[in-house]
């Protein structure tokens, strides 16, 4: 066998240029991008409510509830108008919904069952009741279709300010 002459362990390594050059194409930005639009966009997540009259409330939420959109749906279940026996939390227009959403609705049906209260869901898309699956938390909650609620809650409806999109 040949040996490799001193400095060098073949003739393949030495004749590799150290760098290789790549031709890139320009960037191209598209004008209805976010990055060209940040102000355009909506907020990520709408949270309304309404007096129900007769110690109810009807909470609206749309938009996308994560972790950074949280605090906003705790403001807003906080306020003392929606400290009312029966809550309706109306996720009908949700979009997203990750698992931290899911824990929160979770922990704002386990807060108001101790003071007494009852916040019921109103089922959203399909996104949100898969999450609510995958989260472990469908079992916890207490969810209807606007169709199938019990009376007190359809009653609601009748007091709310703003008609529901149905």
């Amino acid at each position: 066998m040949k040996s490799a002459p001193p400095g060098r362990q073949h003739d393949l390594t030495s004749e590799v240029p150290l760098t290789l050059e790549v031709e890139m194409p320009d960037a191209q930005v598209f004008p209805d991008s976010i990055a060209g639009s940040a102000g355009d966009l909506p907020p990520a997540l709408v949270c309304s409510w309404t007096d129900g009259g007769l110690d109810a409330a009807w909470v609206h939420v749309a938009g996308e509830l994560t972790v950074a959109t949280l605090p906003q749906l705790d403001r807003t279940l906080r306020e003392p108008g929606v400290q009312a026996r029966l809550v309706v939390l109306d996720l009908r227009e949700l979009e997203f919904m990750d698992s931290s959403g899911a824990h929160a609705l979770v922990s704002h049906v386990v807060r108001a069952r101790k003071a007494g209260r009852r916040l019921v869901l109103l089922r959203g898309p399909a996104v949100v009741d898969r999450m609510l699956t995958l989260a472990a938390c469908a079992d916890d909650l207490e969810i209807g279709d606007i169709e199938h609620v019990e009376s007190a809650v359809a009653g609601l409806l009748q007091f709310s300010d703003e008609e529901p999109v149905l």
